[in-house]
């Protein structure tokens, strides 16, 4: 007697596979989302500490070369060039502080990266006063092939 299955187990394992599958899919997801947003915020640390030390250099393989930004202290937008220039006004030299930015959001679309966050800046002044700065800065990152590049951003000094 030849044995048949029924249509309502193979529909039945049709959709827990499905569902399985499904659920691996947004697991994997999660997971690259997380691990792309750890990256974008190790670049945002790199940037401040590479500029706090006067590593102009290092600060600058970070930023696209179509750049565009606005910080809080200039009355119009800057280029590339025009932010290389500035960082050496801001730091002109290496300056021992302390870092630490409070992370406020980010979003990822793509091979597009939206941050948002403060960062408080500790320093001692050239009198040797401890100073604190505080910005709220936005920046926008862009994936090329040799990896994130910030493409532009805007600060406020609070």
């Amino acid at each position: 007697m030849k044995k048949t299955v029924p249509l309502w187990t193979i529909i039945l394992a049709f959709i827990l596979f499905s569902c399985s599958q499904s659920y691996s899919a947004t697991a994997d997801t999660d997971n690259r989302r997380g691990t792309v947003e750890e990256e974008i915020w190790a670049l945002e640390e790199a940037y401040f500490a590479n500029l706090y030390q006067a590593n102009y250099e290092e600060v600058l393989a970070l930023v696209h070369r179509q750049f565009l930004g606005w910080p809080g202290a200039v009355p119009q937008p800057i280029d590339r060039e025009e932010s290389a220039r500035f960082m050496k006004q801001l730091v002109p030299q290496p300056t021992s502080c302390t870092l630490k930015i409070e992370r406020a959001g980010i979003r990822l679309l793509g091979e597009i990266a939206l941050t948002q966050y403060n960062i408080c800046v500790n320093y001692n002044s050239t009198a040797g006063v401890t100073k604190t700065q505080s910005s709220r800065i936005t920046h926008t990152w862009v994936k090329e092939e040799a990896g994130w590049k910030l493409l532009g951003g805007m600060s406020y000094d609070q």
